[in-house]
């Protein structure tokens, strides 16, 4: 039995802008980009359902009617590393994971 153990570490990324994925009935329908986030909390754990109240264009041309009810998660579009070529290849090589076997 191996024993995992994690780094943690906080790396910080460029932020590029934000997505907004849509999911309808549990699968992923298509995204929209925006420039500010539209809630405090990111990720899988920002999730919100709602009943769209306008018409939704996606980035891939679908469009989704108003009076449907999806599942939101906004999420950052991250560029590259922030810091010194140093630092970011001290980042790298502690992003590894150690394990005692």
């Amino acid at each position: 039995m191996y024993q995992i153990i994690f780094i943690n570490m906080k790396v910080e990324f460029e932020i590029h802008g934000y997505m907004v994925d849509y999911y309808l009935r549990g699968k992923l329908i298509g995204h929209v980009k925006l420039d500010e986030p539209d809630r405090e909390v990111l990720g899988y754990t920002g999730r919100k359902t709602e009943i769209l109240n306008r018409e939704v264009q996606l980035s891939n041309t679908k469009i989704i009617r108003p009076g449907v009810e999806v599942v939101t998660e906004c999420i950052p579009i991250c560029g590259k590393i922030k810091g010194s070529h140093n630092e970011k290849l001290n980042i790298l090589f502690n992003s590894r994971i150690f394990y005692n076997g």
